[in-house]
């Protein structure tokens, strides 16, 4: 990823001069240049820039002689002075990626939890998959047009990608009920009542471009058709959803009938309504991080949807992304 997409995406983020602003990455030092591009961004707008850099191996090292003593409130306050978070990674977070003893790994986990407790207080925080041959490994797709669909995505006009989602939030702003149509004859009707609209253009999850609402749990009914349908790693066609009181009931597919039937309730819910908005998302490909910001799609998810303003608490939130007609009823 290039000095001018990240110079791009800083500026989306929304910082500003005078900020505080940690550059969390996680990586090792051989891609600590893609951490020195972002502080260097940052700097240009006007902003401080500070690095916490969260690499495997130093980690590891570090949790296997560490004290109870060693990160205490007092270090965990540091991050309560910053205005944002960039938490850039070129391989999965979190995962530590060696075995270390129960109770070191204990220390780690603990560590990592009252981190995120107080980075998730600031007051943005961006999460940015930077296109790398190990990020690729979770996309099912092959590394190399992994990388090129994501820094695609990534080089937009984000101005403009913004202005698309907000003048399509305005259009359903104050509408109670939509419908979506789908296939010949299929259509399924969100109720919304008092849930809001949110925006992602570039101070979310990159790459970015969609609107999304947590529609009203239980009042979700009718069918949804999909071309392609991909499910647990396994892609089918020609899928209908038969959904009522808000959950998935049945499919025109036995498997993925059978999926469901197994599933706890809360992750059967319909959860959220949402459009892909970015333009240099072109086709499906079955990686859901790019499908459903792919301009003229839907997605809807199963599971979690309390940190966007519904309140249905679940450990999955699994996107499915389609084509499709959406309508405030009354209009043609």
């Amino acid at each position: 990823m290039d000095r001018k997409i990240v110079s791009k995406i800083v500026k989306a983020s929304g910082v500003s001069s005078g900020e505080m602003i940690l550059i969390h990455f996680w990586g090792e030092d051989a891609d600590k240049e893609i951490a020195n591009n972002f502080m260097t961004a940052v700097a240009d707008t006007g902003a401080t820039p500070v690095l916490l850099q969260q690499s495997r191996s130093v980690n590891r090292d570090i949790f296997l002689t560490a004290k109870e003593s060693c990160y205490n409130e007092q270090y965990f306050d540091l991050f309560t002075k910053f205005d944002a978070v960039l938490d850039v990674f070129a391989y999965q977070p979190v995962i530590l990626g060696f075995e270390i003893d129960p109770d070191k790994f204990e220390l780690y986990r603990r560590y990592m939890a009252q981190l995120f407790s107080k980075l998730m207080n600031c007051k943005r925080f961006t999460q940015i998959r930077i296109p790398t041959t190990a990020n690729a490994e979770e996309s099912g797709l092959d590394p190399q047009d992994y990388i090129l669909r994501m820094e695609k995505a990534y080089d937009v006009d984000y101005a403009a990608v913004y202005e698309a989602c907000r003048q399509a939030k305005d259009r359903f702003e104050g509408v109670d009920k939509v419908l979506l149509h789908t296939g010949k004859d299929s259509e399924l009707s969100f109720e919304l009542a008092d849930r809001v609209w949110h925006i992602d253009a570039g101070d979310g999850d990159l790459p970015c471009g969609e609107i999304y609402i947590a529609p009203v749990e239980n009042k979700t009914r009718g069918t949804v058709y999909f071309e392609a349908f991909y499910l647990d790693g396994t892609k089918y066609e020609q899928v209908l959803l038969h959904i009522a009181n808000g959950q998935i009931r049945g499919s025109s597919h036995p498997e993925i009938t059978a999926f469901f039937e197994k599933q706890p309730l809360e992750n059967k819910v319909v959860c959220e309504l949402g459009f892909g908005m970015n333009p240099n998302v072109t086709e499906l490909c079955g990686y859901t991080v790019l499908d459903e910001k792919m301009c003229g799609t839907f997605h809807i998810a199963v599971g979690a949807n309390n940190m966007f303003g519904g309140t249905n608490a679940a450990l999955e939130h699994i996107d499915f992304v389609g084509h499709g007609t959406i309508l405030v009823p009354g209009e043609q």
